[in-house]
């Protein structure tokens, strides 16, 4: 339905790119393929491996502690040839989320930040990430993003979602939607 009402976009010069991601997850293991980059990220056990257009290897571990806190580490190999080291908390509440994340690029001694706030209500859910530059004190954008999940079995989901990114005037970058696809092999418990 989302993508249904972004077609009139093109009247008013809106530029929308397609961007769609396939997830197939099974007994706690994770396979996944994100357009935006081009990313492959395979995981299991909270540990993943990745690769991109921009990166060579990622390497992740994320956790859920306890009273809906989680955390998590990451290191990165970039295309050029560059370390970016990263540490990630989130928070989530009744459907309320909030979310940080602080990434250091050793080759130029440059820290980053974003910092996420959104919700999720009956299958709807909202997020506005804030991005800035840590070593430089600058706000650089925010992306706000927007989804409907509609789970059509207990294996099978779609979510429609629409992203607009702002850059640091708040001047409107170029707008993504797509669909993101979660496929589940989980064997129930009388199988």
């Amino acid at each position: 339905m989302m993508l249904a009402l972004m077609l009139p976009m093109s009247a008013y010069a809106f530029s929308v790119g397609v961007v769609n991601d396939v997830t197939a997850t099974g007994n706690g293991a994770s396979l996944s393929f994100d357009q935006n980059d081009n990313k492959v990220t395979v995981g299991a056990a909270g540990l993943s491996f990745s690769t991109s257009d921009n990166v060579r290897l990622g390497i992740a571990y994320d956790t859920d502690f306890v009273l809906g806190l989680s955390g998590g580490t990451s290191v990165k190999y970039t295309t050029d040839n560059d370390f970016v080291l990263g540490v990630k908390t989130g928070f989530e509440y009744w459907g309320v989320n909030l979310d940080t994340e602080i990434s250091w690029n050793v080759n130029d001694t440059e820290f980053d930040a974003k910092v996420g706030t959104g919700y999720t209500l009956f299958g709807l859910d909202g997020k506005v990430t804030s991005k800035w530059d840590i070593d430089d004190f600058s706000y650089e954008g925010m992306d706000v993003n927007a989804g409907y999940t509609w789970t059509v079995t207990e294996n099978f989901s779609v979510r429609p979602n629409v992203t607009l990114p702002l850059d640091s005037s708040f001047g409107r970058g170029d707008i993504s939607a797509g669909v993101s696809v979660v496929v589940s092999f989980n064997a129930s418990a009388g199988e």
